[in-house]
């Protein structure tokens, strides 16, 4: 299963389910569903439930993919597989400075 996957099932989800087709309301549940499934991650660390994360992180995908969903049909934005290509792309061209626990942040215009 690779991102675009993800993507498609999401979309074919909500209009199955008649999730939130428009914009506002889409991008509400999205973003509260995003923040929720996070700390539902965080909370499975903490109390040290490793079990549960694989099923908590996946809601996460999901639900960020709902996110880029929203960007890339409500206003034309470049396609999430694209941009993650190019963000991991950039990733491999900074480096670690283990004295201040920090990776450096080469010059690039797209990525801040």
């Amino acid at each position: 299963m690779n991102i675009n996957d993800i993507q498609k099932w999401e979309r074919e989800f909500s209009a199955k389910k008649g999730i939130a087709q428009d914009e506002e309301k889409a991008t509400k549940i999205a973003v509260l569903k995003l923040v929720e499934e996070v700390g539902e991650a965080c909370k499975a660390i903490l109390e040290k439930k490793w079990e549960e994360i694989p099923a908590e992180v996946t809601d996460v995908i999901v639900f960020a993919c709902k996110v880029a969903n929203i960007a890339e049909d409500f206003h034309g934005t470049e396609k999430l597989e694209q941009v993650m290509k190019k963000k991991l792309e950039y990733c491999e061209t900074r480096t670690y400075n283990p004295e201040i626990n920090k990776m450096d942040k080469p010059e690039n215009r797209e990525f801040n």
